[in-house]
């Protein structure tokens, strides 16, 4: 079950931190899938020994599949409750998720921030000591004039989100999917081109 409306507390007092460096390590995992459905057909002319002419055909349906994936990644180091700037070269916006802890287990749903395409965000780790982290995940404005972006700001207060990950592990953050068909044809037959790919992005936060 998901809390999409519930609002997360702080897990840690920004007056009581332990004055500790943390190592943010983000990564841009991409995977991608494609299915090529081609049918076409084949044939010939053939005259048997008493002059008849039989004419043969074949048609061949063919499904193929493939997978890829790749991933890229940066790391930082900030002290303990400062941000960090993080640079995403994505060229689709990414949705970032909202996470909690909720009788001791965490909760994740998606949330409402955006990150936009070629942008990145800003970190700001919270750690109070245990084993768990609170990160929180602000949207950096699209290039642009001085101007506009002032006027971004202050129409968007907003831009923030909260996850709560584990200290030491990899934790995806934000996620973003496409897919895409296309349709072919020739003179023998046609193919049917589906391409679905994703983007995650993972973070990792550890004491130094």
């Amino acid at each position: 079950m998901q809390y999409a409306q519930a609002a997360p507390d702080s897990i840690a007092n920004p007056a009581t931190l332990p004055l500790r460096n943390l190592q943010i390590e983000v990564r841009q995992v991409q995977s991608g899938e494609s299915q090529r459905n081609e049918a076409g057909s084949a044939g010939g002319v053939q005259i048997d020994s008493q002059g008849q002419v039989a004419v043969q055909g074949t048609l061949r349906l063919q499904q193929r599949q493939s997978q890829q994936s790749s991933s890229a990644s940066q790391l930082v180091l900030v002290l303990n409750g400062r941000s960090a700037r993080i640079a995403l070269g994505t060229v689709w916006p990414l949705r970032v998720f909202q996470t909690w802890l909720r009788d001791g287990r965490l909760v994740t749903t998606q949330g409402t921030l955006l990150i936009q395409a070629g942008t990145g965000f800003s970190a700001t780790p919270r750690w109070d000591g245990s084993d768990v982290v609170e990160l929180e995940i602000a949207a950096q404005q699209a290039p642009g004039n001085a101007a506009n972006a002032v006027g971004a700001l202050q129409n968007n207060s907003s831009t923030t989100s909260v996850v709560v990950v584990p200290l030491g592990e990899w934790s995806t953050v934000a996620q973003s999917e496409q897919s895409s068909q296309d349709q072919q044809s020739g003179l023998a037959g046609g193919a049917r081109v589906s391409t679905q790919s994703r983007t995650d992005v993972q973070v990792r936060v550890t004491a130094r």
